[in-house]
């Protein structure tokens, strides 16, 4: 969309917003200013398809956006892709093929085939690349267009073509597509002996079901402590967060209370329910900048009733509620309702006032804890907390840096998943082989016959990260992602920390558990 069209949308938005906030003096009158405004925004949207060319429907949805961004950062419109993708995710499942692609310099790439799913059962593999979807060729197009069109009703067909290494023809697939599990739970194992790792990516119908189901494998296992990971969770639905709330804290406990944009709105406070309480154990929850509005209730929670310590960085902000509306049955909206506050009392929103662009598109997380401002709140054994901006952890670690070019190496290169697939081509290299100076020398060799730029210094500054990235990824590709986080995990300097803490959480839970003891009611004999 051009500049001029922007520019002349925005001003329909602004006179339709105008007139829609004159004061009125009787219904008539309201209802005829409603027919005006209409009829100009029609008119309007009509000149913008004519002298543009663009379809209506499109500018349509163009203005929808502009109205909605005025209001607030998180109101926004949601076309039917994005309705469908949306519903996909919190539904926890989707039909499909089974697969997770990326979208690289050479084309659409099976990152990892869902095991079990129609994509692994026909013999797809990593490192395939689709070049064509029931036809139509997939280059230029970005791997959520791919998805969109691979992803469609149960038991409905899909094909494909593959291009593949050491094959000179195109592969081609006809797959049916079947319901794929989207579990919230990426990961869940066995840190050590004794401690229990998760990490939940988003919050969707399944996610409470799924973790009950965790925690009580884990203990199976001998766990007595938990490390919860919710960096990069950007939220999805309250009720999954409120649920494992639920799970985790005491009876008749806060959760977080809801409070409308008017000061006449009603206050919900949301509490926990006594018979939804796991057994108990200490935890140490894990936030950064990627963790966001459902995630923050959670982690607020735990750190607010001392049920563990939060660790990691400042989380975003983000702490307003939308109410999700339907428009027929492929669109809808969600709209700004309401605002979060912790159980003690705290604020969740970060300030967007002065600047959205600053607020969409935050700092990067430094190498130093943010200082909180403003008045402190109290947690249930007395420790200060700070709202106004996310949930500052208990303890900061400053996030792993990779330098500039390994950061291109590994995302934009994605040398390591290419390497490695070539690897497990060729069977040039086993599962469970050591990353050795052969192994490092086939790759530099390849780097150069791929013509990928690198310097001696470079290579010789960061030859270890290398030899972590590439064991990361043959873990991936011979046994399964969750066995390649639970290797990361091992070096991550947040999970490392976590660990080290993880005597003074079972203090915190300690002494919490005697402070509830003393707060409980007389029971009758």
């Amino acid at each position: 969309m051009t500049s001029w069209i922007k520019r002349y949308w925005m001003l329909a938005v602004v006179v339709g917003i105008t007139l829609l906030y004159v004061p009125l003096s009787g219904r008539s009158e309201n209802q005829n200013l409603k027919v005006k405004h209409l009829e100009l925004f029609s008119e309007v949207l009509s000149i913008l398809q004519k002298e543009s060319g663009e379809p209506a429907q499109k500018i349509s949805e163009y203005a929808i956006d502009g109205i909605l961004s005025t209001l607030d950062p998180h109101s926004n419109y949601f076309n039917e892709a994005e309705w469908r993708r949306m519903r996909e995710d919190q539904h926890g499942s989707y039909y499909g093929i089974g697969s997770t692609i990326q979208e690289q310099d050479n084309g659409i790439v099976i990152i990892s085939p869902v095991k079990g799913g129609p994509a692994d059962r026909i013999g797809i593999r990593s490192g395939d690349i689709i070049r064509e979807i029931n036809g139509e060729t997939t280059e230029g197009i970005s791997s959520a267009q791919a998805q969109q069109k691979l992803r469609g009703e149960k038991n409905t067909i899909v094909k494909i073509k593959i291009q593949r290494i050491g094959v000179s023809d195109f592969i081609p697939y006809t797959l049916i597509r079947a319901e794929i599990p989207n579990n919230s739970l990426y990961a869940v194992f066995m840190l050590n002996p004794t401690t229990g790792y998760i990490l939940i990516r988003d919050f969707g119908e399944t996610t409470n079901e799924e973790f009950r189901k965790a925690i009580l494998n884990l203990k199976k296992q001998g766990m007595e402590s938990l490390i919860l990971d919710l960096r990069g969770n950007g939220g999805g639905l309250l009720n999954a967060a409120v649920g494992i709330c639920r799970q985790l804290l005491g009876p008749n406990q806060s959760i977080v209370t809801i409070k409308g944009r008017d000061a006449t709105d009603d206050i919900e406070e949301i509490t926990t329910e006594e018979s939804d309480t796991l057994d108990s154990f200490p935890i140490v929850c894990l936030i950064n900048r990627g963790s966001a509005s459902a995630s923050e209730i959670l982690s607020g929670a735990i750190q607010d009733h001392d049920r563990g310590l939060v660790v990691g960085t400042t989380s975003w902000g983000k702490g307003l509620v939308q109410s999700v509306i339907p428009l027929g049955r492929s669109r809808g909206v969600a709209i700004t309702t309401a605002r979060y506050y912790t159980p003690s009392g705290r604020l969740i929103q970060r300030d967007y006032s002065e600047s959205l662009d600053d607020y969409l598109n935050p700092e990067q997380e430094t190498d130093r804890a943010v200082q909180p401002t403003g008045t402190p709140f109290t947690t249930d054994l007395g420790r200060k907390v700070y709202g106004g901006g996310g949930i500052n952890p208990d303890v900061f670690v400053a996030p792993a840096r990779m330098s500039p070019w390994m950061v291109d190496l590994r995302l934009r290169q994605n040398a390591f998943f290419r390497f490695a697939v070539l690897e497990k081509e060729k069977q040039t290299y086993r599962a469970g082989q050591p990353i050795n100076e052969v192994v490092i020398t086939r790759f530099r060799r390849w780097l150069d016959e791929t013509r990928v730029p690198y310097e001696g210094s470079q290579w010789n500054e960061n030859v270890e990260e290398i030899k972590e990235f590439l064991t990361l990824e043959f873990t991936n590709l011979f046994y399964d992602a969750q066995q390649g986080q639970k290797f990361l995990m091992q070096s991550d300097p947040t999970v490392l920390k976590a660990l080290e803490l993880m005597p003074e959480a079972q203090v915190l839970f300690r002494r919490k558990q005697l402070q509830d003891q003393t707060k409980a009611p007389a029971q009758r004999t």
